[in-house]
This record gives structure tokens, sequence and C-alpha cells, in this order.
């Protein structure tokens, strides 16, 4: 069995994994032009590269359409600039462009049975995600709790196959936490170097995530970025008086918006640990974030902004506007469906997440992609 996967260096240790079944393609430039020339001559991959600087192509600017508004939104006062940004992106297509090529031939001669795929984002595993569209594929990413990962045939976070339905969930005679329950999620440290916020508990806690990340870029409708997230919060604290709301701003991203806007219940706590927030809130809003499936491991009514793998009818409040979070606050005895929290979780432990990291992966772990590859865990219901 032949694994196909990029050099992606957050995944390399799948290559000791996967020992003589994996089939790694560097993407470096020599790289690609290399793998070019093998397949055919050097004269037709040269001449793929003249074609690629010459017009890299529609496809080209998809693929690297996600790195450049990363990169806009880490670093606007750089990659803001329309120069500095136009070079970038041409880079990135003509890079995209020739990688294409060589998958699409490496693809062809080698018909890999399983490609793996990190994330799918941002080139080059969006190029990837691309060429490999019809063939059986698993994508990768770490998983919602400690010593977890995800391996899903469809998609990560919002566009997985965990089930949507709760019938899945209530209506099968498997108990899917008798196995146990997971403690935590992936708590990341505080910012630093600020001090703790002394609270009352029963607030609404809210927390930020990292705008450049797929989450928010392409599973968040209606909020696109945090400085309009903040404005939503300060929004809803006036329009709903009897509440206040603490935020905590994501810890890897460098760029606070705390001094954009101010209300006299809306209160950044970046220095508190989030699973004491969490513990103390009434109830937390979240676009999509894992602190949302640690909300419901401590039975807290969630609310959610965007799409998330948990926007389960009874298990959370999903709300696509200001009028459905108003309804959400507004009732605040509300709690998820204790038969369907419990289930739910114990089918992300025990059934979808696949046990253990990137450092230490399970000896089992060609077996794990290829089982996850044939089959879809369920269905968006």
């Amino acid at each position: 069995m032949i694994f196909l996967k990029l050099d992606t260096s957050v995944i390399d240790s799948f290559d000791a994994a996967l020992g003589r079944d994996g089939l790694r393609i560097d993407t470096s430039l020599s790289a690609v032009l290399g793998r070019l020339a093998r397949h055919s001559s050097w004269g037709a991959a040269l001449g793929a590269l003249a074609g690629a600087l010459l017009g890299p192509g529609a496809e080209a600017r998809q693929a690297v359409q996600g790195n450049l508004r990363r990169k806009r939104i880490r670093l606007p006062s750089v990659f803001g600039n329309p120069v500095v940004g136009g070079i970038y992106g041409y880079v990135k297509r003509v890079q995209a462009a020739l990688l294409r090529r060589c998958l699409d031939a490496e693809i062809a001669a080698t018909d890999p049975e399983v490609v793996v795929i990190y994330n799918g984002s941002v080139f080059p595993e969006s190029v990837l995600e691309a060429a490999s569209r019809g063939r059986r594929r698993v994508f990768v990413e770490a998983g919602f709790f400690p010593n977890s990962l995800q391996l899903d045939p469809k998609g990560l976070n919002g566009a997985n196959s965990v089930p949507r339905n709760p019938d899945f969930y209530l209506e099968t005679p498997e108990d899917f936490a008798a196995e146990g329950l997971p403690a935590a999620v992936n708590n990341r440290a505080s910012k630093l170097p600020e001090e703790e916020v002394s609270l009352s508990p029963g607030y609404v806690f809210v927390p930020f995530q990292v705008p450049s990340d797929m989450q928010v870029m392409a599973h968040s409708p209606w909020v696109r970025s945090m400085e309009q997230f903040l404005d939503v919060v300060c929004e809803a604290a006036e329009r709903n008086p009897d509440d206040t709301f603490v935020i905590k701003e994501h810890p890897s991203f460098r760029h606070s918006v705390r001094d954009l806007r101010s209300h006299p219940r809306v209160i950044f706590a970046n220095g508190n640990v989030t699973s004491e927030l969490v513990r103390d809130a009434r109830a937390v809003i979240t676009l999509n974030s894992t602190v949302g499936i640690e909300a419901l491991l401590m039975g807290k009514q969630v609310i959610t902004l965007g799409e998330a793998c948990y926007n389960i009818d009874r298990l959370v409040r999903h709300a696509e506007g200001p009028a459905a979070l108003d309804a959400a606050l507004a009732d605040p005895d509300w709690k998820p469906e204790e038969a369907l929290r419990y289930q739910f979780l114990g089918f992300l432990w025990n059934r979808y997440l696949v046990r253990g990291s990137y450092a230490d992966l399970p000896g089992d772990f060609a077996e794990r992609l290829a089982e996850k590859s044939r089959q879809g865990v369920g269905t968006f219901a």
C-alpha cells in the first residue's frame, strides 16, 4: 500500500511510521522540477516552469489565497502593501502551478491507495487537496483533547465527518462513553505578562480565536475577524444589560484588539486560565473553538456563531446572527441534553479521535490511516 504525503514539517514523523509504504513528495522548487524531469524530460520540466512564470492560472490562485490572507492578518504592515503582497502572491502561484503538475504526474504514475493531507487549507497542502479529489484520502490535524489526532476522510473541524444528527447518538444501543471520557482539552498558556483578573462567577465567557486559522477563514460565515467579534460582543452587551462578557484573546495571536472598542460590561481576561474561565461561566460564546468542547465537558451552555462539528441540536445553541444570539442569552437555564452530551463526548474520544501525537504515533498508525480512508465516520445531518 502506498501512502502519498508532502514534506510538511509538522507530519515529518509520519515518514518513519509509514516506512517503505510512505511516498514523500518534497515541495522545494528544485525537487519539483526534478520529479517533473523524471516523469518526462528536463525540457518538459523547464517548459512547465516557463508556463507557470507566464501565467500560473486560476487554480494556482485559489490554492494560495489562504496563504496571502494569513500573511495579511499576521503582518498587515508588510503584506498589506500591494507591491509586497503582489510579489508574494505571484511567487506562491508559480510554485502552486508547478507542484500541481508534479503531483498530477506522480499520482498517475504511482496510483497511491491513500493520500495524507495535513489540514489542506493553505499551500502546499491545498495543492495536494485539489490534486487528490476523487481518491481515498485522510485529512490530519491535532485532536481536540491531549494526546489525540484527527484523521478524517472528509475534512477537518467544521468540514469533518462527525455526525450532526442527534439521533445518531441517541438511537443506538452502543454506549460511546463506556470506555471513559477525557479530562480536558488542549489548553494553551495565557498571554504574558498579563495578570489574572478577579471575576465574579456567572458571566458569559467568550474565547477569541486565531483570525488566520481555517476555523475563522473558512468556517465562520458572519464573524470574519476578531475586530468584528469584539463588535458583536459589545453590541450584545448593550442589548443584554444583565450580562457581563469576559473575553480571552488567543495566546497564539500577537495582535490584541482590546483597545479598539470598550464597554463597561466587556472585560478582557487574557491572563486567566481558560479552564477556570469556563468553570465559572454561565455560558460560553464561541465561533467554533475547542473551548466549546471543553465547556460541554463541564456541562455548560454553549452558543456557537460559526460552523462547528458540535453544532448539534439540543447539544449547543447555534446563532446565525444577533437576534439568535440574544434569544440564546435570554434563556440562562438552558443546558445541553445530558444523554446527548455524554454520547457525543464519548464518540469523539473513543470512536472518532486516534490516541497519539505527532511525536508519539500509535504502533498501528498505517493501519489506522488506511481504515479511516475507507470509511466516513458519519454523515452531515
